[in-house]
């Protein structure tokens, strides 16, 4: 779970679907125990969940990118791929396919072997002649 952030602003190499995953599994938890916190309201709970939001988004959004942008390596696709989905996602209708077409990318699994981008994630010590 906390991979992307041991790679805090690493744009190279390549990540598994795991390291993805797990990445956002976390994201959602802090969103559902702040979301908690802010439904709750009263006492002060209100102000601690929109400051762990605020918190959360400052300190995850470099390692929410960073992990996409690999996560595109592992398909031998340019990273600025990953940064283009995410602004044309803003515009309404058409960010509907824009972010169906990443949700497409981030749930495949990648490339067996070596690629432009790296070693594979999963397995390493597997090369491109042990698949042919």
């Amino acid at each position: 779970m906390f991979e992307a952030f041991n790679n805090y602003a690493d744009f190279s190499g390549r990540a598994s679907r795991s390291e993805f995953w797990l990445f956002q599994v976390l994201n959602i938890v802090v969103l559902l125990v702040s979301t908690a916190l802010i439904l709750i309201g009263g006492g002060g709970t209100y102000v601690v969940g929109v400051g762990l939001l605020a918190f959360w988004v400052l300190i995850a959004f470099v390692p929410n990118l960073a992990v996409t942008v690999r996560r595109f390596h592992d398909h031998n696709i340019s990273g600025w791929w990953a940064v283009l989905l995410y602004v044309v996602g803003l515009i309404p209708y058409v960010g509907v396919l824009a972010n169906l077409g990443m949700l497409w990318v981030l749930v495949r699994g990648g490339t067996w072997g070596p690629n432009n981008y790296g070693p594979d994630p999963v397995n390493p010590w597997r090369s491109a002649a042990s698949l042919a």
